[in-house]
Parts: structure tokens; sequence; C-alpha cells
């Protein structure tokens, strides 16, 4: 959790360098469905329902953040850093609640992108009956970003 915590503020202290090179952003609401893997040995389905957006830090790079209402766990939100060529992308991060790193591959399209994320909780089960996780060792999720206002251009 440490080297997380020093690996966010290294990412943030170079932002301000990044953001000056573009303004670009892309805004959208985003609809997923998943499984989660709970307790190391039990499945579970979720779903969400966001509004995010993505930053350009560079012609390539891009800052992404997103929050919204989800089943079972009622809120959640991520914030992360990735890379985004014409057709393809891939990006990581940290979903705040339930807490998990994630990566993700994106594939764009004429109205948004399809999303296929993966997604591992930093903490040991073992010690919580629902915890900061909700209880997943594991998410698994498919989704479509739809792009809106001004991105959808």
């Amino acid at each position: 959790m440490k080297s997380f915590l020093i690996l966010l503020f290294a990412i943030s202290y170079s932002l301000p360098k990044f953001s000056a090179q573009t303004n670009e952003k892309r805004s959208y609401l985003e609809l997923n469905a998943g499984v989660a893997r709970i307790f190391y040995d039990g499945y579970f389905p979720g779903f969400s329902f966001l509004i995010g957006q993505q930053k350009m830090l560079s012609s390539n790079t891009f800052l992404e953040y997103q929050a919204g209402l989800a089943l079972p766990t009622i809120v959640t939100g991520k914030i992360g850093l990735g890379y985004q060529n014409k057709f393809i992308g891939v990006s990581g991060g940290f979903r705040v609640f339930p807490s998990m790193f994630y990566g993700q591959i994106h594939f764009r399209t004429k109205k948004g992108q399809l999303n296929i994320s993966a997604e591992q909780t930093p903490f040991n089960l073992d010690n919580w009956d629902l915890g900061p996780s909700f209880g997943a060792n594991n998410v698994f999720s498919l989704g479509y970003q739809w792009n809106i206002g001004e991105s959808k251009r």
C-alpha cells in the first residue's frame, strides 16, 4: 500500500507538466456488467452506471476518472492513467470502492468505446468480513462508454 501511495504522489506531481500540452477532454457515460470472485471460492454478478472523463495529457496518454452507481456496492469510482491510439488503448489505476487495482483494454468505436477490465484487490480478505473490497478478490467486466456533450462530435 505504501508503494501505491508513492506512485500516486509521483503521478500527481508530474501532472502539471503534462496537462499544459493539451486541453482535449472526452466525457462519457459508461455501463458495465461483470462478475466478482468473492471470498476465494464464490462468484457474484455486478453492474455499474458511471459518468467519467478522459483528460489528454499528451497526444496518446490520458488521465481517466469516473464515478457512479453500482450493484451490489451502491457507489463506485476509479482513477487511472492510460495510452490510446486510433483504435485500441490500455489503462490501469485504482478503484477507490470497492478497493481494487485495475487493468483495462479499450476498443474505440464511432460513438464511444468497448472496455474489457480485470481487477485485483490489494487486501487480504482473511482479515475482513466485507472490508474495503466489499468481499471481492477479483472483478472481471465488460462495458461500453458512450461519448456525451462536446465529445459526441
